[in-house]
């Protein structure tokens, strides 16, 4: 027997279902109830946001059959509404831009927009991962989306806004789609909790979102430049895991801890391995490494994720607020971070920083020699006296993260 996977058995089916995108909610709530429907829609944002989705539930509002016009809240079960949700519509094609890219698909689409809708009140196309288009394909689009047929309405979601042609950017009306906040999936998932009757503890929840949330890191000029993504799509990570726990707790209080087990919570691990490199405490920095390892977490996770508590961590100094940041260092609140910051120097962060952005890696050995250079780098970072100056302490510093990362270029 199959049953439904949480994230889609609890995919939001209405504008007002979206999570995490109150704007995108009003401005296109706004559109369906005052039928001012532009010609062009242009969503943007990271993988995982939302962007198809909600062109889907958009399609179903302006071609719901149970009413007489455009409504926010699509029934769901006639005709039109299933068929978008099945992608079989007639009136709304699903394209997929990066395999159907030539000018011929373009012109083919430009044919296939000229023909009346079969059912709906509209022919919809979503063209997903829209800027990979060719050039001469955006040029042939360019006219039917700047004076499109009345019964006509593009959708185009793209995760590189910058790729895409800028006359067709400045012809459609363009929504930024932003990454979910743990607050945001730590609320969904406590509904989702609820109607399954799932015995989860806040902090549990919070254990999920965390892991669930996206490290993304950057590192420009000569540094180690990756962009580290931990997971793909928040939500549905999130809604995967929470599923897992379901069947291993069995009607049963699920614990933090056990929690910390069957989900790889690798936040509140390296925030331990931050410490203890801080400290100087050498056997406990090679112990908690082990760990990680052990725990088959992959080493740009580590990184990725260190990196990205020194940068959180400099902000937060910096801009003496820590709204917002706690999740990153796996404490509950606001206030155990800004306390938590107070304590540390900035200098160390910086330098940092400046040393990664000048660093070169031409020079890269073989994997075996890299673990031994990462496990030597600690011992000469946290040995005695080496903490003595930041700037020298951080150099050290400098020379874990890199050797970890360099380790993972090579495996």
């Amino acid at each position: 027997m199959s049953t439904v996977a949480l994230h889609q058995k609890y995919r939001p089916q209405t504008i007002a279902e979206l999570v995490g995108q109150p704007y995108i909610k009003t401005a296109l709530t706004n559109a369906v109830k005052h039928l001012q429907i532009a010609p062009a829609y242009l969503f943007t944002g990271s993988r995982g946001t939302g962007k198809t989705s909600t062109a889907r539930i958009f399609a179903k509002s302006l071609n719901c059959l149970n009413t007489k016009k455009p409504t926010d809240q699509p029934c769901g079960i006639c005709q039109s509404c299933r068929s978008i949700e099945t992608s079989n519509s007639l009136d709304v094609s699903e394209i997929d831009a990066a395999s159907n890219n030539g000018v011929d698909d373009a012109r083919a689409l430009i044919d296939r927009s000229t023909l009346a809708p079969v059912t709906g009140r509209y022919r919809i196309f979503i063209l997903d991962e829209c800027h990979c288009l060719t050039g001469n394909a955006f040029n042939a689009l360019l006219k039917c989306i700047e004076e499109p047929p009345p019964h006509v309405v593009f959708i185009l979601c793209t995760t590189e806004l910058h790729k895409v042609l800028p006359t067709i950017v400045s012809r459609c009306q363009v929504f930024n789609f932003r990454t979910l906040s743990v607050q945001a999936i730590v609320q969904h998932l406590g509904i989702i909790a609820d109607a399954e009757s799932i015995s989860i503890d806040e902090e549990a929840l919070t254990a999920i979102a965390t892991q669930a949330k996206k490290i993304k890191l950057v590192l420009s000029k000569d540094a180690v430049e990756y962009l580290a993504e931990a997971i793909g799509n928040d939500m549905t990570r999130a809604a995967t895991e929470l599923c897992k726990l379901s069947i291993y707790g069995n009607g049963k209080q699920l614990e933090l801890a056990e929690v910390k087990e069957l989900v790889p919570c690798q936040t509140q691990n390296s925030l331990q391995l931050a410490s203890a490199i801080r400290q100087g405490e050498s056997n406990q920095v090679l112990h908690l490494l082990d760990d990680l390892l052990s725990r088959s977490e992959p080493l740009m996770v580590i990184v990725a994720t260190l990196l990205t508590q020194f940068r959180t961590w400099l902000w937060v100094k910096s801009a003496m607020s820590a709204t917002g940041y706690a999740y990153v260092f796996g404490v509950k609140k606001d206030s155990e971070l800004a306390q938590l910051c107070s304590i540390s120097n900035p200098n160390r962060i910086y330098y940092l920083r400046q040393e990664v952005a000048n660093t070169s890696i031409n020079a890269l050995a073989k994997a075996v020699t890299m673990m031994l250079n990462l496990e030597m780098s600690i011992k000469r970072g946290t040995d005695s006296g080496a903490v003595a100056s930041h700037r020298a302490s951080s150099k050290d510093l400098l020379l874990i993260i890199l050797s970890v990362s360099r380790l993972f270029k090579l495996t």
